[in-house]
């Protein structure tokens, strides 16, 4: 069985990406799991979340917001040069970006997987 129920904050705002619409949210670990340190994100989990066609169906999702997420999860594979990375990364204004040769930065790869909540159904609150 592949399904899932999340209740969290809305921690960024949303991008678009294929027509769909992503957040990222934090979720609070109950007291029953295990712990972490404040170094390693406290006691809570951060989960990319997914609306499918989000996009064309005007969903108006904002920071501090909660949302109530009931769906799937799903794993997609991404290669990914490091000439890609450095350009989403030099996106972001705290970004120190590197000089490297462009041919070398093209050619190397990286492999990884990412994780996120598919959502079939949700609700938005502005309060817990």
């Amino acid at each position: 069985m592949n399904e899932i129920h999340l209740h969290g904050r809305v921690k960024t705002a949303p991008w678009r990406y294929d027509g769909n619409l992503y957040t990222r949210i934090s979720v609070q670990r109950t007291a029953d799991r295990p712990g972490r340190t404040p170094q390693t994100g406290g006691n809570y989990d951060y989960v990319t979340v997914q609306f499918p066609g989000g996009v064309s169906q005007g969903l108006d999702i904002r920071p501090g917001q909660f949302l109530t997420v009931h769906g799937w999860v799903q794993s997609r594979d991404v290669h990914e040069s490091l000439a890609d990375f450095l350009k989403r990364a030099a996106r972001r204004q705290e970004a120190t970006v590197p000089d490297l040769d462009p041919t070398l930065a093209d050619q190397l790869t990286v492999h990884r997987t990412m994780t996120e909540v598919v959502a079939d159904r949700w609700q938005v609150n502005n309060s817990n």
